[in-house]
């Protein structure tokens, strides 16, 4: 497996902090928490649900042996159904039950092949995809992962063929409402099937402009100082411009170092970039301030990394890389690999301390994070304090994220892990050392991990391995999740079957492993591709490498599952759950239940009555009027309305207002019916606490543009 105001959910913890605090600061007591998954403000539309023309359905035949089902292309699908189009012109629509103005689609195609689809609003184009499977398709053989079935070992048995589906995403030319009528339309004429598995409408937040005090990678005045042989230097201009083909990797460099050194922000604006080569991020606690990363948001920025050669891409943390915030875009590869570990690079990868990474969307790489430092002991460093959030990590060829070598204080909240052909989520409490032959000897002599946290996410449809696993380490916690279609392997696993610190930490230090609260969907296995069965829960361990000990297992909800609700390599009699510290509680089945997140939120802003755009979770919702709820009937989630502040206060020719820029900024006092502060007779900083601002939602472009800034008393 491995070489290496509170609005959302409805019940959900409060905004989080910067760096991760895991001693828990939940509005509610952890008990009563009964919210699954993670809140996203997308609407799902599964396509066996759709209006079909020309269509028809396949679905998942249980009544057909263990392996027949395993090699079936529905399994790997969303509620194990899905729609194939029969031709060209042929389509399947949907009526709009939400706005929306972007769309995800996930689809299979035969390996090897191409085909185009339309998205259709009322029978008008709003976008157009290519599809493709060459970034798909692996053959799994027991532990080895082959690109095409004839590089099987034929003694082994045989290969199933698995990461069938993959996803296209895009922003629409127009604004969906609701009763609009959406339709993915075939318009290639191939002689192949085309699979649609859904679509996910949402409404994507505005382009994020470049920040005050920042550095943007198209800057003109980028510079790179090499040496261009001994003692001999030279400097020139970068710069990276988007969409243009050519590697934009230099001016990222020179724009980051330029953004460290300077205590400002870097800045990715809208584009695809393209880089050719592994960067890698230096930036030291001794600067003393934070660097953030800055995109204009995941529907804008794109980072492309198209090197598909061994480490030529993805991001490196390296030991300097601390206190980093990095959010908002899209990162993908040209990879198409994971055999004998050929791709080998990774989304992010490294050691970092006090670092958020949010709103991101990681798609294509071996695997989205993995945190551990691969060196002798006398280097080693360790990852501290790291917290994804609100981040979608899909379609890798191995790990979602992967929290390794002594990493600790570390947390994935409310994030979407989808289709990726390794654990979702996992830690894995490693102490690595090098193999003969490779070109770096170490022993890394890592300690173990604790209290690494996995909570409100939802891990869905992956093709390989568990949803969530733990590998030994202390103090893990896996809480409140929604894990589903995890058809080949446990919804959450714990294991000692690869070396390293095995769970006597939890009772060494008198912690627990905290698996509690999470919903479960159609996971575990008859087959793990070794033949062996594996629970929607599932306990499994090597003896060598020590026993599964402190553990809390209680009020999970197992649906549906494709073997046992919980397995385990020990006994649970009274004697030996004693002697191991582990406590099972009541963790029932219910096969009734459905597969959406429940009691979940999703934010509007209106103007007018309409919606303008989405509105993020860690906004802060005082600067908003409550506009009304509305339960979205095809996922039961609440769509929750608001007007802004900023648009309904008045303002005239007679106010006092600063100028800033080209802003005018005038402020007033946040309420209810916020009250207007004059400039000239308001001191500021000794009565009053700044609690935001907003830009008004309608300007006109060739004037200036006019915030509104609020205040409370102190």
């Amino acid at each position: 497996m491995k070489h290496r105001k509170i609005v959302g959910a409805v019940g959900a913890a409060a905004v989080i902090a910067m760096v991760p605090s895991l001693g828990g600061n939940s509005a509610v007591a952890a008990g009563d928490d009964t919210t699954y998954g993670a809140s996203f403000p997308y609407t799902r539309y599964e396509a066996e649900r759709g209006q079909l023309d020309r269509a028809h359905v396949v679905s998942l035949d249980e009544s057909q042996p263990v392996n027949t089902m395993l090699d079936s292309t529905a399994i790997e699908a969303g509620e194990q159904s899905y729609v194939e189009l029969e031709g060209k012109d042929s389509s399947v629509s949907f009526t709009a039950e939400v706005p929306g103005n972007a769309i995800d689609l996930r689809f299979t195609l035969p390996d090897h092949t191409a085909g185009s689809v339309d998205i259709r609003i009322n029978g008008e184009t709003a976008a157009s995809f290519n599809l493709s499977s060459e970034s798909a398709y692996q053959y799994v053989q027991e532990s080895k992962v082959y690109d095409e079935e004839w590089l099987k070992d034929p003694r082994n048995g045989p290969a199933h063929a698995r990461f069938l589906f993959d996803e296209v995403h895009g922003l629409l030319n127009r604004q969906v409402n609701p009763g609009d009528r959406i339709s993915v339309v075939r318009t290639g004429s191939e002689g192949h099937a085309y699979g649609i598995d859904f679509v996910e409408l949402e409404q994507a937040l505005p382009e994020i402009q470049r920040p005050d005090n920042s550095v943007s990678i198209t800057d003109d005045d980028l510079t790179v100082t090499e040496e261009k042989a001994p003692g001999v230097w030279e400097t020139r201009k970068v710069y990276a411009r988007p969409n243009d083909g050519k590697d934009d990797s230099d001016a990222f460099l020179a724009a980051l170092r330029r953004a460290s050194d300077e205590n400002k922000t870097l800045y990715i604006p809208r584009g695809t970039f393209e880089f050719d080569r592994q960067v890698a991020i230096h930036h030291s606690p001794n600067d003393n301030h934070q660097l953030t990363i800055q995109g204009a948001g995941i529907w804008y920025t794109n980072v492309f990394f198209r090197n598909p050669n061994r480490a030529s891409g993805g991001i490196v943390l390296e030991h300097t890389s601390h206190d980093l915030q990095v959010r908002d875009f899209y990162m993908s590869t040209n990879l198409k690999s994971r055999y004998n570990e050929g791709a080998n690079y990774k989304g992010f990868q490294g050691v970092t301390k006090n670092s958020r990474f949010e709103n991101l969307w990681i798609e294509h790489f071996e695997c989205g994070f993995w945190m551990g430092d691969y060196v002798d002991e006398k280097n080693m460093q360790y990852t501290e304090h790291m917290l994804v959030e609100h981040s979608r990590i899909r379609n890798n060829f191995a790990d979602g994220l992967n929290y390794s070598q002594g990493s600790r204080n570390s947390a994935v909240r409310n994030s979407n892990i989808r289709g990726n052909g390794d654990d979702g989520l996992a830690s894995w409490s490693s102490h690595a050392q090098s193999q003969p032959g490779e070109p770096v000897q170490y022993v890394s002599n890592a300690r173990h991990t604790d209290n690494i946290e996995f909570t409100h996410n939802t891990i869905e449809l992956g093709w390989r391995a568990g949803g969530i696993g733990f590998f030994g380490g202390s103090g893990q916690k896996a809480e409140n999740n929604l894990i589903t279609g995890n058809f080949e392997g446990a919804g959450i696993r714990l294991n000692t079957v690869f070396g390293g610190h095995n769970f006597d930490w939890n009772l060494t230090l008198n912690k627990r492993a905290s698996i509690q609260r999470n919903k479960i969907i159609r996971s575990g296995t008859k087959d793990d591709y070794y033949g062996n069965s594996r629970g929607a829960i599932d306990f499994q361990e090597v003896q060598v490498n020590g026993r599964i000990a402190g553990v809390d297992l209680n009020d999970n909800i197992i649906v549906r599952p494709f073997a046992e609700d919980v397995r385990s390599d020990f006994v649970f009699n009274a004697e030996e759950l004693k002697l191991r510290g582990v406590s099972i509680g009541n963790n029932p089945r219910r096969d009734g239940d459905g597969y959406e997140p429940q009691h979940l939120v999703v934010n509007y802003a209106r103007v007018n009555g309409k919606v303008d755009r989405g509105i993020p979770e860690d906004a802060n919702y005082a600067l908003y009027w409550w506009d009304g709820d509305r339960v979205n009937p095809v996922d039961g989630k609440t769509h929750r309305y608001w007007t802004p502040k900023a648009d309904g206060v008045q303002i005239n020719d007679g106010m006092e207002f600063s100028w800033e820029g080209n802003k005018k900024v005038y402020n007033f006092v946040l309420g209810d019916d916020p009250q207007y502060l004059p400039t000239s007779s308001t001191r500021f900083s000794d009565d009053y606490a700044y609690q935001g601002e907003m830009a008004r939602s309608f300007q006109d472009p060739s004037q200036p543009q006019t915030v509104v800034r609020f205040w409370s008393h102190k």
